[in-house]
């Protein structure tokens, strides 16, 4: 395959945010003939200069006044892109000419696919396979690095890194705004399969994945902001396939459980937890009283 059609088929797609400590390696790496679309959430660190200075044939950074959240900034993104696949990709990655090929080939293979993933490699060299079941799927997950040996069509994969049909997403609709952050992911695949098309995780390609990377060392601020949102949206997607009803009960339940265990880290002295019960506690609470 002549390396014209990829430059021509795929769009590099990337949402930033004080990710001046993992994306310059990842634009290093990145073949420097793709188009690259950025989009940058009001980050506060060294990330806008390192993306204004990057060098590429075809680059469009747009960087947004104020953080718009994960999903509708990669929205702007998807929008705006012409090219037949879009490769979202968190900063925290690295993916090389080679994986980009070979998850490009798959299309060919599955063409009722709308999102395409690689296996990913963790900081500490394992292979992992991103995927679950879907939120509200009770069974546990029964598939993993012992019985995984060809590609799967999957429930929910994870957002790190898709190779998305845009036509197909486009379809659907693209990313729900109203998750700010988390669980945005977990939607898109779940309409994925709900319209007919599949998810499919491959086996024969892996790529880094640095987890938690995309957001900069931990700090109180975006420790909080994480904890905050993945309870606010775990409550809304609760609602927008249940209704009401069942989101207020899942909002109280994760209300009192942080509530437990804000009281027991207490007790124990384990106070590096409690500012993720708080931070969860006050999510679902802001939820169940519709405030944000």
């Amino acid at each position: 395959m002549k390396k014209q059609e990829l430059y021509k088929n795929i769009t590099i797609l990337i949402v930033t945010h004080n990710s001046e400590r993992v994306i310059k390696p990842l634009l290093t790496l990145l073949d420097v003939n793709f188009p690259i679309f950025i989009v940058d959430n009001e980050s506060k660190d060294k990330t806008k200069n390192i993306l204004k200075k990057h060098n590429c044939v075809s680059k469009k950074i747009i960087f947004n006044q104020k953080g718009l959240g994960f999903g509708c900034a990669a929205n702007i993104g998807l929008r705006k892109i012409k090219t037949k696949y879009v490769l979202l990709i968190n900063p925290d990655t690295k993916i090389n000419l080679n994986s980009i090929s070979k998850l490009y080939e798959k299309t060919k293979i599955y063409p009722n696919a709308a999102i395409l993933a690689p296996l990913h490699r963790n900081n500490d060299g394992k292979i992992h396979l991103p995927v679950r079941p879907f939120f509200y799927n009770k069974q546990k997950d029964l598939l993993n690095s012992n019985n995984f040996f060809g590609d799967c069509s999957v429930e929910y994969i994870s957002g790190a890194i898709m190779l998305l049909d845009k036509k197909k997403i486009s379809e659907l609709g693209f990313f729900d705004e109203k998750f700010f952050l988390y669980y945005e992911d977990d939607d898109l695949c779940i309409k994925s399969r709900k319209n007919g098309f599949e998810n499919v995780l491959l086996h024969d390609v892996v790529v880094d994945h640095f987890a938690g990377g995309s957001i900069g060392p931990p700090t109180i601020k975006n420790q909080w902001e994480k904890f905050f949102h993945m309870s606010f949206s775990r409550c809304y997607i609760e609602e927008k396939y249940f209704g009401v009803f069942k989101s207020i009960k899942i909002s109280i339940s994760i209300i009192l459980k942080s509530a437990i265990k804000f009281f027991g880290h207490l007790v124990i002295f384990q106070f590096k937890k409690i500012l993720k019960d708080i931070a969860y506690l006050y999510g679902a609470l802001l939820f169940l009283l519709r405030i944000k």
